[in-house]
């Protein structure tokens, strides 16, 4: 399948649920898809706080658009990976996967997988070049949408 950014419009508003990261400690996640560039592009505001709200465990900003060759990239800021640029993986529909290194060398996945309509399950995780798949922290959460669509 080949992606295009409409293929992802029909997630715009707010998801948010309950997760936990590798460690098993529990964390609640928001996203907002919403979107950008004159339609061109889907923003993406995502946290991930403590279950009280009272600490951001991790905050990115992210526009996904086409970029000159067609494929699509997302250009993003993490308040823990810094700068970064992730490119859409050829998936299944209903897939969002992005993939990229910071910076430092670090190799980041983020894949949302469209469950239900109203259900997305998102995944994450960062690890140095060298460390197994497996290796590395990691988050996971099942997202309901709880906003307005558009």
């Amino acid at each position: 399948m080949t992606a295009r950014v409409g293929d992802f419009l029909h997630w715009i508003g707010v998801w948010a649920g309950m997760g936990e990261t590798q460690a098993g400690q529990p964390c609640y996640i928001r996203n907002r898809f919403y979107q950008e560039l004159d339609g061109q592009g889907i923003g993406m505001h995502f946290e991930a706080w403590d279950p009280g709200m009272t600490t951001l465990y991790h905050g990115v900003r992210a526009v996904l658009a086409a970029a000159p060759s067609g494929v699509l990239r997302a250009l993003a800021y993490s308040t823990m990976q810094g700068p970064l640029i992730l490119e859409l993986t050829e998936d299944d529909d209903g897939v969002m996967a992005l993939s990229g290194e910071n910076l430092a060398g670090q190799r980041i996945s983020v894949t949302f997988v469209q469950e239900s309509p109203e259900q997305l399950l998102f995944t994450a995780f960062w690890r140095p070049p060298q460390a197994p798949r497996l290796e590395g922290p990691s988050m996971t959460c099942h997202l309901t949408r709880s906003g307005p669509q558009g």
